[in-house]
């Protein structure tokens, strides 16, 4: 049995990271792959290593026959020149032990360092590197080092299609907060443009803090409150609006076709042009978000079907390359 190193932003509890996690594993069981994971130490799992641990990481390594990079934006070093480092020096590991790497569903920049572009560049130049991005703007750049590179969507679309569609609560919009420490302009507008009910979403345990004092704030005739990690989806599908700081906030909007606006996120403005060109819901502040509601509401958007359809043409992909690389 063939044995896969997973390998992302894993077992911190992060929303986004969690369903490409879950999505990559259970296809991957499903063809009867064996997989491996680097995990932190606290989180119990079967077949996983710690990824604090370099003995641990080499091992998880070494024991493996492919190495999987299963979605998100690990390389970059704008948030984290350590975090870059990290992902970076257990791709280059693994390439030099003579292990396939696959990046499955990546975005990938910005770079702000030189050393960082270098560093990438010479990581895409390697024959046993295989990449599938998940936008345009990281397709194109990547091709020019490498020309084992495909371009499709995000990992998470198979276990979102198993999501069920839950009944509109009218008037009702979701925030997916992150950085922005104020959301009131927001709400007074949502209020405005008559919706009684707004709920602040965390997708990661360190937005929940954020998340219950922002549910402080009270605007007459709206409802204001909070929900834990692990109901932000189901409140997404009831929602008439989302505004999200968090790609997967806005990327589930988007593929349950509820109107959205995407907060400083340019990730997801590059992976959504694909799918509608002239979408006008992104903002850079809190001020142009209040903005946008009037032009995004009741947007009718179609654009589940064609995510799915890149989805199962993308993991068909991954199949086919896994069984070569037997």
């Amino acid at each position: 049995m063939k044995k896969i190193l997973l390998v992302g932003y894993y077992g911190f509890g992060n929303l986004g990271d969690e369903l490409m996690r879950i999505s990559i594993k259970k296809f991957l069981k499903r063809e009867n792959y064996q997989v491996v994971e680097l995990l932190p130490k606290e989180v119990k799992y079967e077949n996983a290593y710690s990824r604090f641990n370099i003995i641990s990481v080499l091992n998880a390594i070494s024991k493996s026959d492919i190495v999987i990079c299963g979605g998100g934006g690990v390389l970059q070093d704008k948030t984290s020149f350590r975090s870059f480092m990290y992902y970076y020096l257990i791709f280059k590991i693994s390439l030099f032990l003579r292990k396939p790497v696959i990046f499955f569903g990546n975005s990938f920049g910005p770079f702000k360092r030189y050393l960082s572009r270098i560093l990438f560049k010479d990581l895409l130049r390697n024959k046993k590197l295989y990449i599938f991005s998940r936008d345009e703007v990281s397709y194109k750049y990547v091709k020019k080092y490498n020309n084992k590179a495909f371009i499709y969507t995000d990992p998470s679309i198979p276990i979102l299609s198993e999501e069920k569609y839950e009944k509109k609560v009218q008037r009702k919009a979701v925030i997916v907060p992150r950085k922005f420490r104020s959301y009131v302009p927001v709400l007074l507008c949502l209020a405005n443009q008559g919706f009684t009910n707004v709920v602040f979403a965390p997708f990661s345990p360190e937005d929940v803090p954020l998340a219950k004092r922002l549910s402080n704030f009270s605007v007459k005739k709206l409802k204001v409150s909070y929900c834990d990690v692990e109901d932000s989806i189901s409140h997404i599908k009831q929602s008439e609006l989302v505004i999200s700081e968090r790609f997967h906030g806005a990327l589930i909007a988007a593929y349950f076709e509820v109107p959205f606006i995407s907060l400083k996120d340019e990730k997801f403005r590059r992976f959504f042009h694909k799918y509608q060109k002239d979408y006008n819901g992104y903002a850079k502040g809190i001020i142009e978000a209040s903005y946008k509601i009037s032009k995004v509401k009741g947007i009718k958007l179609q654009v589940r079907k064609q995510m799915e359809e890149d989805a199962k043409e993308m993991y068909e992909k991954l199949k086919n390359l896994i069984h070569n690389l037997a």
